[in-house]
């Protein structure tokens, strides 16, 4: 029978900043190639996707309504002794006895059957409604099952639906099919919008946002009250910069559903526009709903540092860092709080974590590198940290100033002339500096 699950859509990721729930992608696909000899044999009339996609445009040019099933058949695992030629003989041998059990049932005969994956059949029928579809889907799972341990799964499409044509009522089958796979074998599922979020998700993984958006668009026809639908398709809008109709989706999907997703996405969009206030207050909303989720506690700590309010940024970005204890942003961002409270040592551990996790963080190498020389403590590793960010970005001078000041700490005058006259170069006002360490030099040389 049909079933739904609530939260087929458990995953839940960034995605360019944005949340956006996905499922696992356990789609089985693949070229089926020539027929093997077993069904060549058996099913003679056995067509390709080709052949079946044409069959249905002009056999079925008529038909005021039909129903395709697809189905897939996973073969048992074979002993891993054998060779792989044989093992592949063997798992099409035991999808050929089910199918053609299948294709042969007297029920299914007044369908065209067509080949449209190595494991992977589809039958189209003309007259067909959501019902006689069901009930044949049924009949035909109750028939392959019983030529053996072999699993099968479902998808179902009908026509008319929306705006789709009879020949993508062959695809919306394949959709559901894949839909299906999600609830394991000896499953039937209707094509519906859960099943265009799937096909949304995977079009968005992929690059192809502009279909995604068709997908999620074609969804919300079917199902206009469903979140995460309207949440998936702000996103996509967030990621091509139509932060207007992102916002309009996120606000949809905010009053359908409770989920801090929602919420959260709508607070970034605002804070990319440029609203602040605003994005704070979804933000703080998100995170009373379910708290200590990484993006969400982080871009509070953001906003509040970006406010000049590091006392409030301060627990926010410490939940961050332990939301995510791989983010070297997040500890980059604590250290500049840290170190905006006079919390110097505190902030060492954290540019220290920032620089564990990305070697080449070439700000954190440079800030941590100041924190040395200002606590007057390990002034060669000041020098070397410094040193770092400076070959990693040479033409930056607030990190060639920084390495001024390190080589100033040890007495290296000339070093440091050198590096203060470089960051000059690069737009940095080290000038005091410089004529500074002109006249040590010249006190040095003169005593």
């Amino acid at each position: 029978m049909v079933k739904f699950v609530p939260d087929l859509f458990h995953n839940r990721s960034a995605t360019r900043d944005f949340l956006v729930s996905h499922t696992d992608d356990i789609i089985h696909e693949g070229e089926p190639g020539s027929h093997p000899a077993a069904l060549t044999a058996d099913l003679p009339d056995l067509l390709d996707r080709q052949g079946l996609e044409k069959a249905i445009e002009t056999q079925m040019a008529s038909a005021t309504s039909l129903g395709v099933i697809a189905i897939h058949i996973e073969p048992p695992l074979t002993e891993k002794s054998s060779s792989e030629e044989s093992i592949k003989d063997q798992q099409e041998t035991m999808v050929a006895d089910p199918i053609v059990s299948i294709v042969t049932h007297p029920s299914a005969g007044k369908g065209i059957w067509g080949r449209m994956g190595p494991d992977r059949f589809a039958c189209a029928m003309a007259g067909l409604n959501e019902k006689d579809a069901q009930a044949l889907a049924e009949t035909l799972l109750q028939s392959g099952k019983k030529t053996g341990n072999i699993d099968i799964t479902i998808g179902m499409s009908v026509y008319p639906t929306l705006h789709y044509t009879r020949r993508q009522t062959l695809e919306n089958a394949e959709k559901a099919l894949d839909h299906s796979a999600f609830f394991g074998p000896g499953t039937i599922t209707l094509f519906d919008a859960v099943s265009l979020n799937i096909s949304g998700d995977r079009r968005y993984q992929t690059g192809d946002i502009e279909g995604a958006i068709d997908e999620f668009k074609n969804g919300l026809l079917i199902d206009p009250a469903n979140a995460n639908l309207h949440n998936s398709l702000g996103v996509c809008y967030g990621v091509l910069e139509d932060y207007d109709r992102a916002l309009a989706a996120f606000e949809k999907a905010h009053g359908l559903s409770e989920d801090v997703m929602a919420i959260y996405n709508k607070g970034y969009i605002l804070l990319l526009k440029g609203e602040n206030g605003q994005a704070l207050t979804c933000l703080l909303e998100a995170n009373a709903r379910e708290p200590d989720v990484f993006e969400v506690v982080f871009h509070i700590g953001q906003i509040y540092m970006e406010m000049d309010q590091a006392g409030n940024a301060r627990p926010f970005l410490e939940a961050a860092s332990r939301a995510n204890n791989r983010s070297g942003a997040a500890f980059r961002n604590l250290g500049t709080c840290l170190d905006k409270l006079g919390l110097t040592k505190e902030a060492i551990q954290a540019y220290k974590s920032a620089v564990k996790i990305n070697p080449e963080d070439a700000l954190s190498l440079s800030i941590l590198g100041r924190l040395y020389t200002k606590r007057k403590e390990s002034l060669d590793v000041a020098v070397v940290l410094c040193q770092q960010s400076v070959r990693l970005d040479p033409d930056n001078g607030d990190y060639r100033h920084r390495l001024g000041e390190a080589y100033l700490s040890q007495g290296k005058l000339e070093d440091a002339l050198s590096s203060f006259e470089a960051a000059v170069k690069c737009g940095h006002d080290s000038h005091s500096r410089v004529e500074e360490t002109q006249d040590r030099l010249l006190a040095a040389k003169a005593s």
